[in-house]
């Protein structure tokens, strides 16, 4: 079972604070400890009432972001809601605001998403129309850029910048641009683009075609819509680059296909550049055969969900017949790359730490080893991050590093009634 390991490649620094975090890091284990003060008294019920709330099968009630302020609060947003939660600097509730509509400057029309704080006074957000909302650490509404493709994420730099991977659809594929921001003028400078293919009707992926009918009158009907699924480690979204952005708020940028570190300043300009000295694993035949066996249960039960339908009946069957016909897609090594990505996700902590999450095979999913290299990639240790008592999953939207701490959302192990949480965890030595 391939899980994600922590590769922290830390740059030198001199403050006292991140030689302490060098000592940890030898110290062999680390174990997350979460601040039993934190929140102490949110009614989580309450705030989390839409946890377990889903649309089309995706537990859209579990996805929060979270970003944190300079003096501690954490502003949350909620893909049901539409809304942002302010917490205080000691999780307390403070207020809650936005709503879903369209008439006012600052009502959200798709979900929105808590990107990060722009020069310490302004909290922004983004939404898959382009819509950015501005406000100030209060809640108010301060300005709306509207941007002309959609972002798939951002990073506040310093100056007013902001750092945006877009999303541009062109012909038979996509650009996925870099783009630093200019918040006061709205104007944009695009520092690097690549271009990706759509999928294709090649055996990378699983294709199900409309159900096709005739109705009484002898006219062609369908019903439902063509679907592309990319097999594991496929899509090009692998690939793309990474980024976070760093104390002195400049953005560092990780590309998974060549495992290449970079940092840029906010004019664009290219400041260092090195390659993380991991080692990426290929995908065996032991791989592949995992796969098959996952997908072939998720056929399993999809049959019989199809059993219990009333409406649609004949779609569905299409569907679970299409999809058993390409099972073997799961088996054929020419339907993958030899290598995994050298990593799947970047994160930047509080002391400029550079964390890439790097696939592993090696079982636990609260456990993840971290590797740490100094800025000119020499190995200076290897220790584990561990929590007990919660699914720890690490995600840079629900996991934030804050003045040596890290702040999360996730679900306590073996709850009764409402798992999730807002938690602050503190490192330390195990």
């Amino acid at each position: 079972m391939k899980k994600n390991l922590f590769i922290a490649l830390l740059f030198v620094s001199a403050t006292l604070w991140s030689q302490q975090l060098s000592t940890i890091y030898k110290s062999g284990e680390i174990k997350l400890a979460p601040d039993v003060n934190y929140a102490k008294n949110v009614n989580w019920n309450k705030q989390f009432s839409d946890f377990n709330q889903t649309a089309w099968g995706d537990p859209i009630g579990m996805s929060k972001q979270i970003v944190v302020a300079p003096d501690g609060s954490v502003f949350m947003s909620h893909h049901t809601r539409y809304s942002i939660t302010k917490f205080d600097k000691n999780g307390n509730f403070v207020k809650e605001f936005g709503k879903k509509g369209g008439k006012g400057p600052a009502d959200f029309i798709y979900m929105p998403s808590v990107q990060g704080i722009l020069d310490g006074k302004y909290l922004y957000t983004t939404a898959v129309d382009g819509h950015m909302h501005f406000f100030d650490l209060n809640g108010n509404w301060v300005k709306t850029i509207r941007l002309k493709y959609m972002p798939l994420g951002s990073m506040p730099m310093k100056g007013g910048k902001i750092a945006i991977l877009g999303h541009v659809p062109s012909g038979n594929g996509a650009k996925h641009i870099v783009s630093l921001l200019n918040y006061s003028d709205g104007k944009e400078k695009i520092i690097s683009s690549t271009f990706e293919l759509y999928a294709s009707s090649d055996k990378k992926s699983i294709k199900i075609t409309p159900y096709f009918y005739k109705d009484k009158d002898g006219k062609e009907q369908h019903i439902g819509q063509w679907i592309s699924c990319s097999l594991p480690f496929s899509h090009p979204s692998y690939y793309r680059v990474r980024f976070a952005t760093n104390s002195a708020g400049n953005l560092v940028a990780a590309y998974p296909s060549t495992g290449e570190i970079a940092v840029f300043d906010n004019t664009g300009k290219k400041l260092r550049q090195f390659k993380a000295d991991l080692k990426r694993e290929l995908i065996t035949r032991e791989d592949r055969e995992e796969y098959y066996q996952n997908a072939a249960k998720d056929l399993k039960r999809l049959e019989a969900d199809v059993a219990k339908r009333t409406n649609d009946k004949e779609y569905w069957n299409n569907y679970v017949v299409q999809y058993k016909q390409q099972l073997e897609k799961f088996r054929d090594p020419a339907n993958y790359p030899a290598n995994l990505p050298y990593f799947s996700e970047m994160i930047v902590d509080s002391d400029n730490n550079i964390l890439l999450f790097r696939f592993t095979r090696k079982e636990g999913s609260n456990k993840f080893d971290v590797y740490t290299f100094n800025s000119q990639g020499t190995k200076i240790a290897t220790s584990s991050f561990i929590a007990e008592k919660y699914d720890l999953k690490i995600n840079p939207a629900v996991f934030r590093f804050h003045n040596g701490s890290i702040y999360s959302v996730l679900k306590v192990k073996n709850a009764v009634g409402n798992p999730l949480r807002l938690v602050k965890f503190d490192l330390k030595k195990n």
